[in-house]
């Protein structure tokens, strides 16, 4: 049986929250979990490039096909049994409209609302390096 990509950040407590919540119902093991900080990873997801997979999860159907942010959490539903339907409900306005803006809202705020400061970036800077020195 053919699985889905799912490129999330592995050291984000959102995307490990929420991939143990789906977790239990892929009894099937459809879905397979990238970590996209992996080197090995990262350069599987090409064309995308680090910048672009940290701003919104990525999903790839078993034909090859990308979605990102809310349509890749509508990828991840259309493979579990029991989420299946929600899949096409949330194909339709409004759903199409307003998911994507709350995805991207919560998206940019998940290091902040968990109160974890964000891992290094692609380069090994991390956030509480950047800005220059003080003296």
């Amino acid at each position: 049986m053919a699985r889905i990509e799912v490129y999330t950040d592995g050291e984000c407590p959102l995307c490990q929250w929420m991939r143990a919540k789906v977790e239990p119902f892929d009894r099937q093991h459809r879905i397979q979990w990238m970590n996209y900080r992996d080197p090995e990873v990262l350069r599987r997801a090409a064309p995308y490039t680090f910048q672009e997979l940290n701003e919104e999860m990525h999903a790839r159907t078993p034909d090859g096909r990308w979605s990102g942010g809310f349509r890749a959490w509508i990828e991840v539903m259309r493979v579990l049994p029991r989420w299946r339907w929600l899949a096409p409900v949330l194909s339709v306005w409004p759903f199409t409209r307003l998911g994507p803006i709350f995805y991207r809202w919560l998206a940019a705020r998940r290091y902040k609302l968990f109160g974890v400061p964000p891992p290094c970036d692609a380069d090994g800077v991390c956030s509480l390096h950047k800005g220059g020195t003080k003296g």
